[in-house]
């Protein structure tokens, strides 16, 4: 009986769309349990928001430009553009967008999810169409389920959401020259390059992933040939980097030279008191990444030692460069450390895969080894779902128990007076009010737009003071905060409180005081308590000290 080879490879590729699927699936499973973004992430979510926001109005000068992030804020300008061409209202496009951000901010990250999947797709069938193995092929679209933070990321918006893009494209490049029989092409090292400065322009994180390309390439021309043309396109697609290059170099030296988060911490290049326990919790956490890592680096030790001078040169310098780039990432992750600094390696993992398949297989170059291979490649997969499975779960019941708990107060923010005076104390990542929200963003907006965001923002959410508990600062959009107006206009009082403390409605009492000039007494009524999160709310009564006295006398 003949094998239809033709129909056998047909099915296989029928193979490629279950990944991409699963991965649609989970992204919009994940968007609909955050709920609103503006509950529990507004950095760097909304800082986003604010420069996508600035960009989408045509300024290019934004307020944040740290990872640098470009790319996701020029996406998330187009989006919102295309969002309200949907919207149909009478309403200012400014002015939807602050009434209705979680919408806006929302569709942002389900492009991302849906172009995410484009890209899995597209992977998966060109690794196949190159190595003609559906085990690769698979193999790399799996790519951002592999880490374990990936949950706690994928519903959101943040520049690490697309780093798959840069990392699997690079991974598939990789491999289409591991498997060319001739030189590197200037069209793959344009790639390369492209590829390599728009990882960059994502988040710095991406820079030690340049060794890779670095080291496949054949020849020194074409290598500076690839770092030059990088480092210009990075510059052109990083514009907002470009146009303030004096801020942003202040940033990269201070993340240099100093050990601390953001540039902050003593003034030395690596803490080495605190780099040993970060790398620890980091390997807590992300295990399985780490036997395929030290497996890596034990069959190329022993590849080298088997084959000495016979050694294929190409797979020889591919896990030379991903070694490599591995032990820097961990280096820089350990000395400035979030568990989200390591993505840019963690996405690395199919292709660590590949080259220790790859590298068994010159061992013993039969078709034995091949289907071993294969099904060892299963096993990594299986053994992948089954610890996702254990994974989900947990990350399901700790995100969903949050946001239900977090909503309790949002649906009673929802029910207070529009045209009420709201003074909200928190330094929270959240809050039940998006006012919070907003001038928490709006911060992260260039001068120029701050004061043109002022005036809308006091129309669409007017009488709203926010007291930021950790600069000890009063800031609002309108007139600073009158005891006596605020008391006459007949409008209601309500007072959010982050955490159920006396000590923090003293504080912001005390600054209501020293912001109306004058000392008044107040009368608090119990509106809402939330057992769950500590959140109050508080309806109050002023009345000043003067009128007060009068009475009693």
């Amino acid at each position: 009986m003949k094998i239809d080879y033709s129909r056998v490879e047909k099915h296989q590729k029928l193979l490629l769309i279950c990944v991409p699927v699963l991965y649609l699936v989970a992204g919009i499973y994940f968007r609909l349990l955050l709920g609103n973004l503006s509950l529990r992430s507004v950095d760097p979510d909304y800082v986003y928001f604010m420069s996508g926001l600035n960009i989408s109005e045509g300024s290019l000068k934004v307020g944040h430009i740290d990872h640098p992030g470009t790319p996701l804020q020029i996406l998330i300008a187009v989006i919102f553009r295309i969002v309200f061409l949907f919207r149909g209202n009478n309403v200012s496009y400014i002015e939807d967008v602050f009434l209705h951000p979680d919408l806006y901010l929302s569709s942002a990250n389900l492009f991302i999810t849906a172009a995410t999947t484009a890209l899995l797709v597209y992977a998966g069938y060109k690794t196949f169409h190159i190595t003609k193995s559906v085990f690769y092929a698979v193999l790399v679209q799996t790519a951002p389920f592999l880490p374990v933070i990936w949950y706690d990321l994928i519903g959101r918006v943040s520049p690490e959401l697309m780093m798959p893009f840069p990392i699997i494209l690079l991974t598939v490049l990789v491999i289409k020259i591991y498997y060319a029989e001739n030189q590197v092409t200037n069209k793959t090292v344009i790639l390369l390059a492209i590829v390599s400065a728009f990882g960059l322009s994502l988040k710095l994180t991406y820079v030690l992933l340049w060794m890779i390309p670095f080291f496949v390439i054949d020849s020194w021309r074409k290598r500076i040939f690839f770092a030059g043309l990088s480092f210009i396109l990075f510059f052109i697609f990083a514009i907002p980097v470009t146009l303030q290059l004096n801020v942003f170099w202040g940033w990269v030296k201070n993340l240099f030279i100093h050990s601390g988060q953001y540039g902050g911490g003593e003034s030395n290049i690596i803490d080495f008191a605190s780099l040993v326990p970060n790398l620890k919790e980091l390997y807590s956490y992300e295990k399985r990444y780490f036997y395929v890592y030290f497996s890596l680096i034990a069959v190329f030790c022993g590849y080298l030692v088997y084959f000495r001078k016979k050694a294929d040169k190409t797979i020889v310098l591919l896990a030379i460069s991903v070694i490599l780039t591995i032990a820097a990432q961990l280096l820089i992750t350990g000395k400035h450390y979030a568990h989200r600094y390591f993505i840019p390696a963690l996405l690395l993992s199919p292709l660590m895969v590949f080259i220790i398949a790859e590298m068994i297989k010159k061992f013993y170059p039969e078709k034995i080894t091949t289907y071993l291979v294969n099904i060892g490649i299963v096993g990594i997969l299986v053994w992948n779902v089954q610890f996702n499975r254990q994974w989900l779960p947990v990350k399901t019941e700790a995100l969903g128990t949050d946001v239900e708990n977090r909503m309790k107060t949002w649906h009673v923010a929802q029910s207070l007076e529009k045209d009420s005076y709201k003074i909200i104390a928190s330094q929270n990542y959240g809050c039940p009010f998006i006012e919070y929200t907003l001038m928490y963003s709006t911060v992260w907006a260039n001068h120029r737009k701050q004061e043109e965001y002022k005036p809308v923002l006091n129309k669409l959410y007017p009488d709203t003071y926010n007291f930021f508990t950790w600069d000890n600062s009063m800031r609002y959009w309108g007139e600073k905060f009158n005891a006596e107006n605020a008391a006459s206009s007949g409008k209601k009082i309500y007072l959010y409180l982050e955490r159920n403390e006396e000590e923090l409605y003293n504080r912001t009492i005390s600054k209501l005081q020293e912001e109306n000039g004058a000392p008044f007494n107040v009368e608090r009524e119990l509106i809402f308590l939330n057992d769950k999160t500590s959140e109050i709310i508080y309806r109050l009564t002023f009345i000043e000290s003067k009128k007060s006295e009068n009475q009693d006398i």
